[in-house]
């Protein structure tokens, strides 16, 4: 025990960083996670998995003993109402026991997958289960799917789906635009999965393009949506209801990630929903904002580079020594010492240093604030669309 605490410990969080609950201590969160980032994504279903079933398992032993006297048909719907509440349909009675009622949403997805697959519908799991996948344990009431199909094609789904033990309800409502999302709910189980009609736009057609394909124990596959799409939608969801379990799960995420996740990426298409702030604010939180820094650094360094070059090729540089050379531009500085071998960006405003490299372009120290991301986004704009760039530093 000694020895195994030794190769964890010492954990620091860096300034900024929050746990997941205000009850949670920062050793704890900080160890959590540490544990957390040694599981594999099927690991970590395993274990949301569990939580489930325990949950379930909980709930149905405080059940039998309050609802003792009620008939077996009885005891089933009052299972029903309890887990599914409002999503309960009218007059159904569970058709399994207590065996099959603790099944999770994860067995739920692994149950749908040669359902889809067999109608030709693409599709990934997003929402909770997902959130599992990438994040922190944690359980979860239902399943969401986003799928990828015509409304005419949904009658035909919804037939297969009641033939394989779905109560499949609204699915005129569904065809005629009026739902976007089929509500369906797995008879013996009392699992409930929501299947949402995927809008036809670009991002869409990119979630479907990086989706990921993970083999669970039982030798099924599923696809998940990947970890950075997941925060942008949960960042988007919670900006519309103001959850602060969008937050949560986007900070287990971003913990248990952290540098195998593309930030360019996170940060090139969060600002098309004018979420950049709530981006950079989670990345804080979550500790992972020298990573984030450090993948800007990398992207940048070659955009950095072609501009100096171009000033030195307009004779727009000046030399403070025989070693140190500087171009001057409107918000920028760009230096490169070739006596230290090393080349730094600074930011006029403040006379901050945003940047500083070796000799072979390996970032050093970086601190983009997100006015400079933008900054050197349009810059880069500006030299790809120019065939005779003018130097915008």
């Amino acid at each position: 025990m000694t020895l195994m605490a030794t190769q964890i410990l010492p954990l620091s969080a860096p300034p900024g960083y929050r746990t997941q609950a205000e009850d949670t201590g920062l050793e704890t969160d900080l160890l959590c996670f540490h544990l957390l980032r040694q599981k594999t994504v099927i690991e970590r279903l395993q274990m949301g998995a569990q939580l489930t079933r325990s949950a379930r398992q909980f709930s149905l032993n405080g059940f039998h003993q309050r609802f003792s006297h009620l008939s077996p048909q009885q005891f089933a719907r009052k299972i029903a109402e309890a887990w599914l509440q409002e999503y309960c349909p009218p007059n159904y009675i569970p058709g399994g026991s207590d065996l099959t009622w603790i099944q999770d949403s994860i067995q739920l997805a692994a149950d749908l997958h040669p359902i889809l697959e067999a109608e030709n519908i693409p599709y990934y799991v997003t929402g909770g289960v997902a959130a599992i996948a990438y994040g922190e344990s944690r359980t979860t009431q239902d399943l969401d799917i986003v799928m990828f199909l015509a409304r005419d094609g949904l009658p035909a789904l919804a037939n297969t789906l009641e033939q394989a033990g779905f109560y499949v309800p609204g699915v005129e409502d569904a065809v005629s635009g009026q739902l976007q999302t089929l509500q369906i709910t797995q008879i013996d189980t009392i699992s409930r999965a929501d299947l949402v009609i995927a809008d036809e736009d670009e991002y869409e057609r990119l979630k479907l393009a990086r989706r990921q394909s993970y083999r669970l124990m039982n030798e099924t596959s599923i696809y998940l949506i990947s970890p950075e799409d997941l925060v942008i939608s949960k960042l988007r969801w919670g900006q519309r209801i103001q959850s602060q379990k969008q937050w949560r799960d986007v900070l287990g995420i971003l913990k248990a990630q952290q540098e195998s996740l593309n930030y360019e990426y996170l940060h090139s298409w969060i600002a098309k929903f004018d979420l950049s702030e709530a981006l950079e604010q989670v990345t804080l939180e979550a500790g992972v904002r020298t990573i984030a820094d450090q993948q800007w650094a990398t992207a940048i360094y070659p955009i950095l580079r072609r501009a100096f070059a171009i000033a030195q090729q307009r004779n727009r540089t000046t030399h403070a020594s025989p070693n140190l050379e500087i171009a001057d531009g409107k918000r920028y500085v760009l230096m490169q010492d070739d006596a230290a071998e090393i080349f730094t960006v600074l930011a006029k405003t403040g006379d901050r240093e945003i940047a500083r490299y070796d000799s072979q372009g390996h970032v050093l120290q970086a601190s983009p604030s997100l006015q400079t991301r933008q900054d050197w986004q349009t810059i880069a704009q500006q030299l790809a669309d120019t065939t005779h760039p003018q130097s915008s530093e």
